[in-house]
């Protein structure tokens, strides 16, 4: 079965905007049906994070004198 061609296809999470497909793969690009000239970029849900894992951090600093 082949795939689609690239193009903007309903977002697979919210049909009711519109999500880049580029051929091979579901983008980041979208454009919500409320602002319909505006594309903007939004990280899928599905990939990694880029900055990782998003876990608090606490350290505590000491001095010897």
């Amino acid at each position: 079965m082949p795939t689609p061609p690239a193009d903007w296809y309903p977002d697979p999470q919210q049909p009711a905007r519109l999500r880049y497909w580029d051929g091979a793969q579901w983008t980041g690009y979208l454009v919500d049906p409320d602002k319909p000239g505006v594309v903007r970029y939004e990280n899928p849900p599905w990939a990694p994070s880029a900055r990782g894992i998003n876990v608090p951090l606490s350290i505590a600093v000491t001095s010897a004198f």
